[in-house]
């Protein structure tokens, strides 16, 4: 049964979770910093015999933070309620990972009625000098650095904590009873810690702060805690009373979690969960996100809506990278029709992308798909760099489709500079042992401003411009490229195979060409112009309002003239 990726509206708060199987409801709650993508193995598993709905904790991986200036374990377990409440489930079992643990028990003990059973593996009880430690020096700030520094220390911070525990003491004494993880497994570790920020803190800290040896005495419904060898907490099962049911699993994972399923199969919730997922329900000045299944991969679409009913504007992200980075840009569009950011298969929130079917083309038809299946039946698509690239191609393949392009910084090149360029312009990022493939995505980036082609580092290459290289900003871009590193090179690969030029001079439909200086390919602005002379052309600035309102105009104008420019 294929895992299905889901939003749901709790309040004025989106809850991100992952969902397969039928039956009764087991809800699985992830350890501090990751997310419910760690759980792929136990959905899969638990899903032979129940709904199995892994959530996504309030503030971690694409669930919103809880209201709250400093949430303890109490307020965690209340908000599982209330995501409960919106999931339409009535009862459930639970299982709980380490701070997922903590909530799990909280909530048996605080919602006895809506729990048949919790689950603890590797439930945390700490003592006072521990929990004072942990709180002053196992969570430092995630302090973006102009050279990319802070993510090396924080690949080998996440690594660190499988080589000791706690991460921070380096000593024999310290050492963990485990092996390393795997590459595939660390990067999505660091991946889910960028996502979360320094908000990283918040769960673990609460986590810390937690009395769970109070929470023990305390419970009226069944509660296991369970524990495996090599486990950071592996020897608090010493510490429980000997009235506690409690159960050592074996180290292999996959063994582990068959007998964590044998023992939930023990008290399973009253009454099979509802067959379909909750609908996500709008919060005013929100992007509304949900997924489109195109081809088996679930797409991630943002619908803006502030005001407008007029022809929607589509917006395709400069790639690699996702539709967040244009968030500034479709909110503001969004005051006057409806917006739809969509992330192409093997970036952003998508799902991902076998390396050889990276592709314009590739990309086109799925976001060309995805707007059948939203009822988008004319648009104006507006894409960046690479993005302007795939906003040629959904053009060049449906023109009732498209009612307008708007390019910004668009990558038309000629035959011969894109031969010249092609083989030297995308390193790979695929993970490496050292996690460099983080910091050489952050200067590849970074170097962009600084030269054209960023790999000539010569005062002839030079730009000189003002350079954006504020490294918040570096930051939050690379942060959306690293939740695919494995298409990052095959992204750019696919633009220069693309021949932008040619493509650009067929189009009959109505043009917006946009450049701001900091764009990437601004040295090629003039090919683009020279292309396509019928082009209306828009020099805008840094501020987001600024692309907007030139896309707004040219919608204004090409409107007012019948579709026709």
């Amino acid at each position: 049964m294929k895992i299905k990726k889901h939003f749901v509206t709790v309040g004025r708060r989106r809850i991100h979770y992952r969902r397969t199987g039928k039956g009764p409801a087991v809800l699985l709650l992830h350890a501090s910093p990751v997310s419910s993508e760690v759980f792929e193995l136990q959905i899969s598993l638990f899903a032979k015999h129940f709904t199995a709905i892994a959530i996504d904790t309030p503030g971690y991986g694409m669930s919103d933070p809880l209201n709250h200036p400093k949430p303890e374990i109490e307020d965690f377990a209340d908000a599982l309620a209330e995501t409960l409440d919106a999931l339409g489930i009535e009862q459930c079992a639970v299982y709980g990972r380490h701070t997922g643990g903590s909530i799990a028990v909280e909530f048996a003990r605080r919602h006895p009625k809506r729990t048949a059973m919790a689950l603890a593996d590797g439930y945390p009880m700490f003592t006072a000098e521990v929990r004072d430690d942990y709180l002053k020096h196992y969570l430092p700030d995630i302090t973006p650095q102009w050279d990319g520094s802070h993510l090396s220390w924080l690949w080998f911070r996440y690594r660190e904590q499988h080589v000791f525990w706690p991460w921070n003491k380096h000593d024999g004494a310290h050492r963990a009873d485990q092996d390393v993880p795997d590459l595939a497994f660390l990067h999505r570790g660091v991946k889910e810690m960028l996502m979360a920020g320094n908000g990283y803190k918040v769960a673990y800290s609460a986590a810390f702060r937690h009395n769970g040896r109070e929470a023990i005495d305390h419970l009226s419904v069944p509660v296991c805690f369970g524990a495996r060898p090599g486990d950071s907490q592996f020897r608090t099962l010493k510490r429980f009373p000997a009235s506690v049911w409690t159960q050592e699993v074996p180290r292999d994972k996959t063994e582990a979690t068959l007998k964590e399923l044998e023992l939930l199969l023990r008290h399973p919730a009253r009454g099979d969960a509802p067959s379909a997922p909750s609908k996500v329900g709008a919060i005013p000045g929100r992007a509304t996100p949900r997924y489109v299944e195109i081809e088996g991969r679930q797409l991630m679409v943002r619908h803006y809506q502030e005001r407008g009913e007029g022809t929607p504007l589509v917006v395709v992200p400069p790639l690699p990278g996702s539709s967040l980075l244009c968030e500034s840009l479709a909110k503001e569009a969004s005051r006057h029709r409806p917006v739809f950011a969509i992330d192409p298969p093997g970036h952003g929130d998508s799902d991902g992308l076998p390396r050889e079917r990276h592709a314009i083309e590739t990309y086109a038809l799925a976001i060309t798909a995805t707007l059948g299946v939203l009822g988008v039946r004319r648009a104006y698509i507006y894409g960046a760099s690479v993005g302007a690239a795939v906003a040629v191609e959904v053009a060049r393949r449906s023109d009732k489709l498209v009612a307008g392009l708007c390019l910004e910084g668009p990558m038309v090149l000629t035959d011969a500079e894109r031969a010249a360029m092609a083989p030297r312009w995308a390193p790979s990022a695929d993970p490496v042992w050292d996690g460099h493939h983080l910091t050489t995505m952050w200067h590849h980036l970074r170097d962009q401003q600084l030269f054209y082609p960023w790999y000539e580092k010569t005062l002839a290459a030079t730009r000189w411009i003002e350079p954006e290289l504020d490294p918040k900003r570096l930051h939050a871009h690379v942060v959306e490229m690293i939740k695919h590193p494995e298409s990052f090179k095959p992204a750019w690969d696919a633009a220069f195979a693309f021949p932008m030029r040619r493509h650009l001079a067929e189009l009959a439909t109505p043009l917006l060409l946009a450049v701001r200086d900091t764009d990437p390919f601004r040295a090629c602005f003039d090919h683009a112009r020279a292309v396509a002379p019928q082009s209306k052309i828009a020099r805008l600035s840094p501020v987001p309002a600024t692309a907007a309102s030139a896309i707004e105009a040219f919608i204004t104008d090409v409107e007012d003239q019948g579709g026709r420019l």
